[in-house]
């Protein structure tokens, strides 16, 4: 099972000190080279999550998005690294 850091108070999920059975811990753990690559890892990562993931911008040495509630409010700023398939927060 997928195991999230909360925040209890305000309910929010953050990818911190996660594993997951398929990606390993925080996300893919293989170079992650696409758009396409990167928004599939953060879907199957939140997948249990009614979350939504914005617009995914492509830097040099990484993927950077914002997730966001069912009312479009932001909960994090994540970054994929392009390298290791890492996902962290940056919010």
């Amino acid at each position: 099972p997928l195991i999230y850091a909360m925040d209890e108070a305000a309910g929010r999920v953050y990818p911190y000190g996660n594993y997951c059975p398929m990606w390993g811990r925080y996300g893919a753990r293989k170079p992650v080279r696409t758009v396409n690559e990167a928004r599939k890892i953060l879907q199957e990562y939140f997948a249990d999550e009614s979350v939504k993931i914005d617009r995914i911008d492509e830097k040099r040495w990484y993927f950077q998005t914002e997730i966001r509630d069912k009312d479009d409010k932001l909960i994090d700023r994540l970054i994929v690294d392009k390298r290791t398939g890492r996902i962290r927060s940056i919010y």
